[in-house]
């Protein structure tokens, strides 16, 4: 019997994503820990939700594929939050730079899956 702790984990980080992108919890005049935290907190962020939604087409929507789809649905997800952003929102802006950030946290999971596939516990042969 599966769990689904993958499609979970997927679903509420994709949440927590959506919640950071649209809303500042931190307050508007908050100064940063370190120099492009920002542009870290993507590249971590869509990381994580990249191998979250591989390991759910993997292990409990086997999809064939899944890596390739798994890192697209991730890219297509941060893509769409940022065009939200630009178009939707006054106090925060999308920009390329962040796209570029996600994208980097998501080709880095693609090949640490598959430079250490025993590492994830992900089966090679899907």
């Amino acid at each position: 019997m599966k769990n689904y702790f993958w499609v979970v984990f997927s679903i509420v980080w994709a949440g927590l994503i959506v919640y950071l992108s649209f809303f500042s919890p931190t307050g508007v005049d908050s100064k940063p820990w370190f120099e492009n935290q920002d542009k870290f907190g993507h590249f971590l962020f869509y990381a994580v939700q990249s191998m979250a939604l591989i390991k759910t087409f993997s292990q409990e929507i086997v999809i064939q594929k899944s890596i390739r789809r798994g890192a697209l649905g991730a890219f297509f997800f941060g893509a769409l939050i940022e065009f939200s952003q630009y178009f939707f929102t006054t106090d925060r802006d999308g920009n390329f730079m962040d796209a570029l950030a996600n994208g980097l946290g998501i080709l880095l999971m693609v090949i640490l899956i598959k430079a250490y596939p025993k590492f994830f516990y992900f089966d090679p042969m899907t």
